[in-house]
């Protein structure tokens, strides 16, 4: 019998494509049949070292249905699934497709074909009601229909799931001075699977005619490439470029950052000179490089996914009739599949056979000749398996007329990336200019043109139960001089500042010729204003000083006790913007030695035409430990007067009952023309404190201070002024 020549045939072949998490795919397809669904993430960021401004981001999705095989495929049904809880900004729409081919897509619970429907799995793909439906006429040889969607990422989170945080040190620069710029980067992966990264920072160019950095060979440049947590660091030959990969060059391998973790760069350094004038001449923050995330993970960060895939694909069959010789009234029937695709495995899941005395399939079944199986699959036929048909039958069934027979089969491509479907789902990040994913973060740093104050506090245990004391050190580290300055610190409920005392523990200010108003001229204690009335503390003190010069600048230091086995190397500006080392070390409580001279407190010590004073030897060096302070001294025009820089505010709390220690590390100045207060010492856990209850000094080591007020004249017409 000629196998086409059949009468009374119905045919209806599904292919169906399964779902699964299988290696990530970018180019070329691994299966005949393929589908892929990969998600974008398109973001571009920025950070100052310490804010991070997601700004809008989104996810762009692509879904890609590929025939890679030598025939066609036709009738192709596409099931995805998207979270309707997401916020859309593009619906699922097609975006390619060959001429010929005719594509729609229905919103979930749109009219889907019953046999489509029927054999839908009962369970691990969800509801086929819940979603979107692709129809697809044909698709030949080599061509590919795609479909996309876009989703707010805020609907997702608020900033994405994967991205780069820095902190920069310092966080603010100063105009024309060369600086070196401290930068720790950390990969933050906030999704339960782990993901593939790589990473390149790279700096403003040379040159760059509005930039903000002075146009110099080498401005700025990477000096050190930091050292990492994972994978490998290093720098491109011109020390533009840091590399953070498998091992340090580029292109290279991935590194891993594992679920919900997070990986570190730290110690890179970047050295600069600013040149506000290229930028208008003010303070602001100005580029300083942008790094570039590539990162890959085989998963959806929507969330989104692709069920299973049907087709009609090409097969050949036989529907067979037979009349018994010996007993004319006996027929047999009998389906014969024959998988002629020259590519596919088919997986025969249905089969059906029946005959009717009319020529209409719908017909009432001859008595016994109905017979039907159901199975996943019932057999495997193809040009990857040893047979190339199945037979179901022949089954026997009484007539006394000749019958009409008839025979229906569905099948399904099986799951073998060589003979089969295969779904690939994989997430990356917007595409660059060499066909690799980019996640964009623009680094920022504050330049300040003129001054820059600095407030740092230091927070130690007194010499007593109970007794915390507390050093809060101004700097002007700016090019210009500043205004009068005014800065607070607050006194926390339960604690009681010794204002005047004749220990060290006194409320004390150094010079105390820089203090502009004193509340008390006899002092100790030097203070300019009380602050009442605050919730929570206590009462807060207020200082004024004249303004302090730039860019001379002296320094403050903490000494475990007098001698040279205690020196230190510390650095000093002086009036023309160069600066020195010096080797200090506390002789006794009233003298240092610096450089091998020895100089009382109140003395001068004249370098390189600046004069600096010795403006405080903490007592207490006599036979511990204690501070030195020396201020570099400048000329305040307007009064005809000596001002210095840096100047210190020292005093000692006592607590009383249950207090909470950690809000004694707040500090209130100028931020917009400051670095930011930080905690520098912290105090160990084993001091012994006495009978109070407080919250343990181990809490003060993730202490922060506060910017808490904005408490500063700004009279910038002129460095003078």
């Amino acid at each position: 019998m000629n196998r086409r020549g059949v009468l009374g045939v119905a045919l209806l072949v599904a292919l169906l494509v399964a779902p699964g998490s299988s290696q990530v795919s970018q180019a070329t397809p691994d299966a005949p049949l393929s589908v892929y669904l990969t998600e974008i993430v398109n973001a571009t960021l920025e950070t100052d070292g310490l804010f991070y401004d997601c700004g809008a981001w989104n996810v762009t999705g692509n879904v890609t249905i590929y025939n890679g095989a030598t025939e066609r495929v036709f009738d192709v049904w596409l099931p995805i699934w998207l979270d309707t809880t997401l916020t859309y900004l593009t619906p699922l729409s097609v975006s390619e497709k060959p001429s010929y081919a005719y594509v729609e897509v229905s919103a979930p619970g749109a009219s889907i074909p019953s046999w489509v429907l029927n054999s839908y799995p009962s369970s691990g793909f969800g509801d086929a009601n819940s979603m979107h439906w692709v129809h697809i006429t044909e698709l030949q040889p080599g061509d590919r229909v795609v479909l996309t969607y876009s989703i707010d990422g805020a609907s997702i989170s608020t900033c994405p799931p994967i991205r780069v945080s820095e902190t920069i040190d310092p966080e603010k620069i100063v105009d024309g001075q060369t600086q070196d710029i401290e930068i720790n980067i950390t990969v933050v992966n906030d999704l339960p699977w782990d993901v593939s990264v790589k990473l390149r920072k790279i700096l403003p160019p040379d040159n760059g005619p509005s930039d903000g950095w002075r146009d110099a060979a080498g401005n700025p440049v990477f000096t050190s490439a930091g050292t990492p947590t994972s994978g490998g660091s290093g720098l491109s030959t011109d020390g533009k470029q840091l590399n953070w990969t498998g091992d340090g060059s580029w292109p290279d391998g991935w590194f891993t950052v594992a679920a919900n973790s997070n990986e570190n760069l730290t110690g890179v350094v970047v050295r600069g000179t600013p040149d506000l004038s290229e930028v208008g001449g003010s303070t602001q923050k100005v580029h300083m490089g942008t790094i570039y995330l590539r990162f890959t993970l085989a998963r959806a960060i929507s969330g989104s996914r692709v069920g299973y895939l049907y087709a009609v694909g090409d097969a050949d069959f036989e529907a067979k009739k037979e009349q018994d010789t010996s007993t004319p009234s006996t027929w047999y029937e009998t389906l014969v599949v024959y998988d002629t695709s020259g590519t596919f495995d088919y997986e025969i899941v249905y089969t059906k056979l029946w005959a009717t005395t009319t020529a209409n399939p719908e017909g009432t079944p001859i008595a016994g000749s109905e017979n039907e199986q159901v199975g996943s699959p019932i057999a495997v036929i193809g040009p990857g398996e040893a047979s190339a048909s199945y037979q179901y039958g022949p089954f026997s069934f009484s007539s006394g007329s000749v019958p009409k027979v008839w025979a229906e089969f569905r099948a399904r491509i099986e799951r073998d990336e060589t003979y089969g479907w295969m779904n690939y789902t994989n997430t990356t990040v917007g595409v660059g200019p060499d066909g690799r994913s980019k996640f964009i973060v623009r680094e920022m740093i504050w330049v300040v043109r003129g001054y820059l104050v600095k407030a740092k506090k230091e927070v130690r245990p007194g010499p007593v139960n109970n007794m915390t004391c507390i050093t809060i050190e101004l700097y002007n580290a700016g090019e210009w001089m500043t205004p009068y300055v005014e800065f607070y610190d607050l006194i926390p409920l339960n604690f009681m500042a010794k204002e005047s005392d004749a220990s060290n523990e006194s409320m004390m200010f150094f010079p105390i010729e820089m203090l502009a108003q004193d509340a008390d001229s006899n002092s100790p204690p030097d203070y300019s204003q009380v602050v009442t009335g605050l919730t929570g503390y206590q009462k807060g003190y207020l200082w004024k000083t004249y303004p302090l010069p730039a860019p001379q600048m002296g320094f403050a230091e903490w000494f475990d006790g007098p001698g040279a086995a205690n020196v230190k190397t510390v650095t000093v500006t002086l009036a023309d913007g160069s600066t020195r080392q010096w080797t200090v070390y506390p002789v006794d409580g009233s003298t240092i030695n610096v450089n091998g001279t020895n100089y009382a407190e109140g003395s001068t010590i004249a370098a390189g035409g600046t004069d600096f004073l010795v403006s405080w030897v903490q007592n207490t060096l006599d036979t511990g430990a204690g501070r030195v302070v020396v201020s570099a001294k400048g000329t305040y025009e307007n009064l005809n007067m000596d001002v210095y820089n840096p100047v210190v505010v020292h005093y000692c709390v006592i607590g009383k009952g249950d207090y909470n220690l950690t809000d004694i590390f707040v500090v209130g100045v100028d931020p917009r023309n400051t670095l930011d207060a930080t905690a520098v010492f912290m105090p160990s856990a084993g001091v012994e404190f006495g009978a109070a209850t407080f919250e343990q000094w181990l809490v003060i080591a993730v202490a922060v201070l506060v910017v808490v007020g904005v408490l500063l004249e700004r009279r910038r017409k002129s460095p003078s002024q």
